[in-house]
């Protein structure tokens, strides 16, 4: 696979370009060198778990990005203009059954059209829904609630993702079974006008697997869970140590 075959890079943004925590940044470095990437031609886009309000500023960061995933697959929004150019809805009736039967949990969170709901156990009724999440709980309890509300709901699907408070515990995404960050990418792709085979994916956690089987070419970093190093094609180094600047170098210029 020659390297200027690749156009694009859609890149996963906690444990991939900064380290998982809220409101980090990529490294002075990995910033310099995506900028000039940027510059120089590529397309590069975010994809990531989080609502449009917790990637915008790294989207301003970074200066030229193109429109960006968001919500776990949910919603592309064209960072510049904010504009919602793609999106799968959950219907607010089956986010609310949702968040009633993970009532247990104390950490919920809601990301609608009219904002982002905490600790919630109901949204308004007119909302649209993007993504429901259940925060910090036990590998264990997560498998369970997976399966009681995936088996309850056949157009909803729940993907884990990474939890801001340690590998020891974990995040769960429920959204439209259509909002994946793999549909999402071939959205993507028809509107840059390119291939899929074009873009370049790279993640790290449980939810970036589709990411990476949208992609043409599939990098997983040094950190990633052992499930996205089997399907990738690259195992670039860990974000600690800038492996997106290994990317770029190895595959783009």
């Amino acid at each position: 696979m020659k390297k200027q075959k690749y156009k694009a890079i859609v890149s996963d943004i906690d444990g991939t370009l900064t380290p998982i925590a809220p409101n980090s940044y990529p490294t002075d470095k990995a910033t310099k060198h995506i900028k000039e990437a940027i510059d120089n031609g590529l397309i590069f886009s975010l994809a990531s778990g989080r609502p449009f309000s917790m990637v915008k500023y790294i989207a301003s960061h970074l200066g030229n990005v193109g429109p960006c995933i968001v919500d776990n697959g949910a919603v592309i929004v064209d960072p510049i203009t904010e504009e919602i150019l793609w999106e799968a809805i959950l219907p607010s009736k089956v986010a609310n059954n949702i968040l009633n039967m993970a009532k247990t949990y104390k950490l919920t969170r809601a990301s609608c059209d009219i904002g982002i709901f905490e600790n919630t156990h109901s949204v308004p009724i007119e909302s649209k829904v993007r993504k429901v999440s259940i925060h910090n709980i036990k590998h264990s309890e997560a498998e369970r609630l997976i399966k009681e509300i995936t088996s309850e709901y056949e157009d909803v699907v729940g993907i884990k993702a990474a939890s801001y408070e340690g590998d020891h515990l974990i995040d769960i995404y429920f959204s439209n079974i259509n909002a994946t960050k793999q549909n999402a990418v071939v959205k993507l792709s028809e509107i840059w006008g390119i291939s899929s085979d074009e873009i370049i994916g790279i993640g790290d956690g449980h939810n970036d697997v589709s990411l990476l089987n949208a992609c043409g070419l599939k990098i997983a970093m040094g950190n990633a869970v052992d499930e996205l190093k089997a399907i990738a094609h690259y195992i670039a180094p860990s974000y600690i140590d800038d492996g997106i600047i290994d990317v770029i170098n190895k595959y783009y210029n």
